[in-house]
């Protein structure tokens, strides 16, 4: 019979990080946003409070520099800029959202990615994700957590050298969100934009 190979350090995080995940049912934080263009070398830091509830359900509530939502019900993705008055209705993929797959607690991370640690800030281990399918929206990713595997930061890159970072502060699980909390009734008077 023929035996597992040993779990390496990076591997065992990996899944310390998905069972953290998988253990709290909601949560509620503080984010800022950081995303520095590849192209165009510019910078745009944004801030806002991100709420989740597994399985699939997340509202992302952007406070400043301008007001925005992004909100899953576990069926449709709704991105709402209220100045822009434009609605924008995709099919529940978290796929398309790293940040969003990483904190559903949906897990597979080892299945999708090749992990390696790497040295972290102090009081955080650092976990380097790279896609084992090449894939231009992801060239890699870190994951910050802290000694309870709470995820902290998730920086991602893609392959045109563009920086998506996400910082999490006051993190509060279980919570108790009601379902109603992802639901997402579309204004009168905005243009909808399905795909």
């Amino acid at each position: 019979m023929a035996q597992a190979a040993p779990q390496t350090a990076a591997q065992f995080l990996a899944r310390r990080i998905e069972e953290r995940q998988r253990a709290a049912p909601d949560l509620v934080a503080r984010f800022t946003q950081t995303y520095r263009s590849g192209a165009l070398g510019r910078t745009l830091v944004e801030r806002g409070v991100v709420k989740v509830k597994r399985p699939g359900r997340m509202l992302w509530e952007y406070q400043t520099p301008e007001k925005k939502t992004f909100i899953s019900d576990g069926q449709k993705f709704y991105f709402y800029v209220p100045a822009d008055k434009q609605v924008i209705v995709r099919e529940h993929d978290p796929a398309r959202s790293l940040p969003a797959l990483l904190l559903s607690g949906k897990g597979g991370l080892l299945s999708e990615f090749d992990a390696s640690l790497e040295t972290g800030p102090p009081g955080r281990s650092r976990l380097k994700l790279v896609p084992r399918t090449a894939d231009p929206e992801i060239a890699w990713v870190f994951l910050e957590v802290d000694a309870l595997h709470l995820i902290r930061r998730i920086e991602v890159q893609d392959a045109q050298g563009t920086l998506s970072a996400f910082e999490f502060d006051d993190i509060r699980e279980n919570v108790g969100l009601p379902d109603r909390t992802f639901r997402f009734d579309i204004p009168r008077g905005v243009e909808v934009i399905t795909g």
